[in-house]
Parts: C-alpha cells; sequence; structure tokens
C-alpha cells in the first residue's frame, strides 16, 4: 500500500486524468457489445469476439487521448459477414467485405478473391460508406 501511495504523491493532476481517461477507454473495450446482424450474431465465433477486443485495444493505443467514435476495421468486417448470411451484400458492401478480408486474412483472400481486385476503396463512395458503418456499429455498441 506504501509503494501505491508514493505513486500518487509523486503523480500531476495530468497524470491522474490521462490514466483516469485511459482506464474508461479500456473498460469501454472490454464492456462494449460486439454486434451482429439481427438473428446472426451466434455465427461470430470465439476466435472473432478475441480478435475484436485485441483490435479495440490497438485504436484505444492509437487514440492518444482523442475520443474514439467508430467500430474498428475487423468489426466492420465481422458485421458484414454476419450481413451476408441474411442476404447478398450490395456491390459496394461486398467491395468492402474484399478490402477488409484482404487487410486481415492475406493468404485467404489470395485464394478465394482471386480475379477481384479489392485492394483500395472507391474513395467517393466506398470509403464514406465504410466510415458510416463503423460509425454505426459504434453507436449501436453504446446503446
Amino acid at each position: 500500500m506504501g509503494k501505491q501511495k508514493l505513486l500518487l504523491e509523486n503523480a500531476t493532476v495530468e497524470d491522474i486524468e490521462k490514466g483516469s481517461k485511459m482506464f474508461a477507454m479500456l473498460a469501454e473495450v472490454f464492456s462494449r457489445p460486439i454486434i451482429g446482424h439481427i438473428g446472426w450474431e451466434d455465427s461470430i465465433t470465439e476466435e472473432q469476439k478475441q480478435r475484436i477486443t485485441i483490435e479495440r485495444m490497438k485504436q484505444v493505443k492509437e487514440a492518444n487521448d482523442k475520443p474514439i467514435t467508430e467500430a474498428t476495421d475487423y468489426e466492420a468486417i465481422v458485421y458484414l459477414m454476419t450481413a451476408s448470411l441474411t442476404q447478398p451484400l450490395s456491390n459496394t458492401y461486398f467491395n468492402i467485405y474484399v478490402y477488409l478480408f484482404r487487410k486481415f486474412y492475406p493468404d485467404k483472400a489470395k485464394e478465394i478473391f482471386q480475379e477481384h481486385e479489392g485492394q483500395k476503396l472507391e474513395q467517393w463512395i466506398e470509403e464514406p460508406e465504410l466510415k458510416q458503418l463503423k460509425t454505426w456499429l459504434y453507436k449501436q455498441s453504446r446503446r
């Protein structure tokens, strides 16, 4: 207990505020639910859930005290995977899915999507759609 007291005595208000913000962000990483398409949430594997947690932790680290307002790319690919189980994805969302799949599973992507490019997103259509999806997913997980 004495060591903890000494650490707090030497801490500045800024240090304590920064630690408090980091604690809140990490608490959010573990407490926010994972969003899947309605009826297909159970198809999200434990491996995918663990990867979402890891990606959220990376996101917190990279945020540098900035507020997080979007889900991660990995959360988006998992949601699109569950959505594709209900109906075929539109061309835009299929391209986003392939782009994200190539990002997270490059070796498998070479086998599955040999002919489909998916190397980058179209700036005026697909990039804004991905951003909108990630913002929506984040808001849904905060409800």
